[in-house]
């Protein structure tokens, strides 16, 4: 307790009060704290209404609150609006994919469907399930190609990175993997057939500047995943995660989400491409739920 007194300047009575929960250390008490007193408990939000849901059930600290409401987060609509239709988004990701191809030393293959997955690489994204079914995936599905980058953030991460070494010299020109941060011009990710997002307990899948789903099918990538937190609400394939604890279970709808996103008809697949660009979350909805958030008795 001395040691946290002299590392964070408090007085050990204030850490006692406001950043001890269940006899650990906890500076997310503190909070909960703060806004009970400061706000009577009102004006707390999670990132949507699956995630609110699991905090009031599953979460002791904030069972003190009266309400946690969901807040999905205020992004930029398609630069189009989603008006471009189904030909002129086939057109877009011919070329994106070639540009994508060649960016990632992948075979030139207009034909191919290439599945995506950027961010960290950790145990909360589920990165481990990718890199366990890669080599299944490649072996069964001639025509797919991977794109995997991202920085190994956790000992799940570094797993991936281990399983996925061997991979790149067996399927070069069809598996790309880099293990450090990685940008991608956003042009270049229309070229993408499926976006991964098999997250095992993130609350919304979040990247630097948006939700990973978002990102992805606002350029008319559905996503293939599971529909945990704010996952789910884009067009896409997801499975339901029925036992967080049971990883075979998981890798295993995981997988079986894939097969069946794969197997998807053309036109339902462009159907499917097409409603994602049109997905909005306007930020003047964001900050009227916010403001409510903060007035309701």
């Amino acid at each position: 307790m001395r040691r946290l007194s002299l590392v964070f300047n408090l007085k050990i009575r204030a850490i006692r009060k406001y950043l001890m929960f269940e006899g650990r250390f906890n500076m997310l008490k503190a909070g909960v704290a703060y806004v009970k007193e400061m706000q009577g408990g009102q004006g707390v939000c999670a990132v949507s209404a699956n995630y609110a849901a699991d905090l009031k059930r599953e979460r002791m600290l904030f069972r003190g609150l009266p309400n946690i409401l969901p807040l999905d987060n205020a992004t930029d609509p398609a630069e189009d609006q989603g008006a471009a239709g189904i030909d002129k988004l086939r057109k877009m990701r011919f070329e994106a994919k070639a540009a994508l191809q060649k960016h990632c030393d992948l075979d030139q293959d207009p034909g191919a469907k290439i599945l995506i997955f950027i961010g960290r690489w950790v145990k909360q994204k589920g990165v481990d399930h990718i890199a366990m079914l890669t080599q299944d995936i490649l072996r069964s599905r001639r025509e797919v190609q991977m794109v995997l980058a991202g920085p190994p953030d956790d000992a799940f991460g570094l797993y991936a990175q281990e399983l996925l070494a061997p991979l790149k010299s067996i399927f070069k020109g069809r598996l790309f993997v880099c293990t450090e941060f990685f940008r991608l011009p956003g042009e270049l990710r229309r070229g993408a057939h499926l976006c991964f997002t098999p997250s095992c307990s993130e609350p919304f899948g979040a990247s630097a500047r948006c939700y990973v789903d978002v990102e992805f099918g606002l350029l008319g990538v559905p996503s293939v995943g599971c529909a945990i937190g704010g996952l789910g609400k884009m067009p896409g394939v997801y499975f339901r995660q029925q036992n967080a604890d049971a990883p075979d279970m998981l890798i295993e709808a995981f997988y079986c989400a894939i097969d069946y996103a794969l197997d998807l008809p053309e036109p339902q697949y462009w159907q499917m491409a097409k409603a994602a660009t049109k997905a909005t979350f306007p930020f003047i909805i964001w900050r009227e739920n916010l403001l409510e958030a903060g007035l309701n008795p």
